[in-house]
């Protein structure tokens, strides 16, 4: 997954599909949806990009995003916003918001 921060959230997000999580080092669910997440990159690593960005060290990028809490993860098609996870989700779910883009 790639780091993202306020110099390269923009372009990020413009990718036809790209899925950020947002997360801090402290949060134990943002942990498990990383790696859950990085399983299903492995699928879908042509077509989808997936990034991280630690809120910690980029306050902004979430301020902007309106994301109050983490994790959160959210999906952009073409730098549009489209779908949004908040909280910890299981694999599941995770499966089902990536399934379209199979």
């Amino acid at each position: 997954m790639k780091e993202i921060d306020e110099t390269n959230f923009s372009e990020f997000i413009r990718q036809p599909v790209s899925v950020l999580i947002f997360s801090s080092p402290w949060c134990t669910s943002c942990k498990s949806i990383s790696s859950r997440l990085e399983a299903l990159s492995r699928n879908l690593e042509n077509r989808v990009a997936f990034g991280i960005c630690d809120i910690s060290v980029s306050p902004l990028t979430p301020a902007r995003m309106q994301v109050l809490s983490v994790p959160a993860v959210i999906v952009f098609e073409n730098g549009k916003e489209v779908k949004r996870l908040q909280g910890p989700a299981s694999e599941a779910a995770l499966s089902k918001v990536l399934e379209s883009y199979r």
